[in-house]
């Protein structure tokens, strides 16, 4: 499979997560077997006045390809000049993309409110024309990210409208942007999105174990399957997936496996100079979450002032029997 303009080697990627996806953690998942990765959204009009907490946002690098640099926006004008502003620096080898994503699917309030996001999917009129601005002034190939649809499943029909603003990829999240995650169950409609359009699909939802995301890869017949939270503090996921669809089965992950990763984490995050006791804070929880003893390391946790103090309650942390 192609997307963008990078051939992926594999079936799994992962998704942006604001606050978590940073380019360590997406290293690490690109190590642990995950076929492309997706950064932070970036908003566009920032993108556009410049800064440093925008361009820490957009930080790529050549060992992580393929990467999608994900943007979000409310106008044509601001999403189109942002699109050639990242297009510049990838050619002037600043930053390394192998597309640029378009997300149409977050749900959070302050993006709703902005008018990007999710938003959007109630206006296919403004989508379209803000992929045509993104696909006019990108010289690297666009994608989008949406929802099954706003309040009622129209992804058949948006899928087919951003095909046809010149969209190159498409990732489908099969609930819609009011339902949360109340639908337990539906991503079998991707299979007629994948049959009404000619470009690559990537389906995500509910992929939160290897087993599901096996399963939800052969039974929509997506191209890729989109892992996301599921990959919080367990970049081995993708390994595991991997697995089971080659092989048809997996092993489970030990927690000194997982101590290693988190520690190889915390390590490249201080050479990429986006480690800070909030970031590791928050990833170490989610490190430890589900194993025995997890209450009292997450109040450690939560006390930590320094990298040291996190890396050092992870290094020593051992599981209740």
């Amino acid at each position: 499979m192609k997307y963008g303009n990078s051939e992926l080697r594999g079936k799994f990627v992962l998704g942006p997560m604001a606050a978590y996806t940073d380019i360590a953690f997406r290293l690490l998942c690109r190590r642990a077997g995950a076929a492309m990765c997706f950064t932070e959204f970036a908003n566009a009009e920032a993108i556009n006045r410049g800064g440093k907490n925008t361009d820490a946002l957009l930080q790529t690098c050549k060992e992580e390809m393929p990467v999608g640099i994900q943007i979000f926006g409310a106008t044509p004008e601001a999403m189109g000049k942002s699109a050639a502003a990242i297009s510049a620096r990838v050619q002037d080898g600043e930053l390394f993309a192998s597309c640029i994503d378009i997300n149409f699917g977050c749900p959070a309030g302050s993006v709703i409110r902005a008018g990007a996001g999710s938003a959007l999917l109630k206006s296919p009129e403004k989508m379209h024309a803000i992929a045509e601005a993104c696909v006019k002034h990108s010289s690297l190939p666009v994608t989008a990210k949406i929802r099954a649809g706003w309040r009622n499943d129209s992804a058949v029909e948006l899928a087919k409208m951003l095909e046809s603003a010149g969209v190159a990829g498409i990732t489908v999240h099969w609930r819609t942007a009011t339902e949360g995650r109340k639908r337990q169950a539906g991503w079998e409609m991707l299979r007629e999105v994948k049959e009404a359009v000619g470009i690559p699909l990537i389906g995500n939802g509910g992929a939160s174990t290897p087993e599901k995301a096996v399963r939800f890869l052969n039974e929509t017949g997506c191209d890729a399957v989109m892992i996301s939270s599921a990959a919080l503090g367990n970049p081995h996921i993708f390994t595991q997936a991997n697995d089971l669809l080659e092989k048809g089965k997996y092993r489970e992950t030990l927690w000194g496996e997982k101590r290693a990763s988190f520690l190889e984490y915390a390590s490249l995050a201080q050479k990429h100079g986006v480690a800070t006791p909030k970031r590791l804070r928050a990833q170490a929880i989610e490190w430890v979450t589900g194993f025995n003893g997890v209450k009292e390391a997450r109040k450690r946790l939560n006390s930590a002032k320094t990298e040291e103090a996190v890396t050092g309650i992870i290094s020593s942390f051992t599981p209740n029997q």
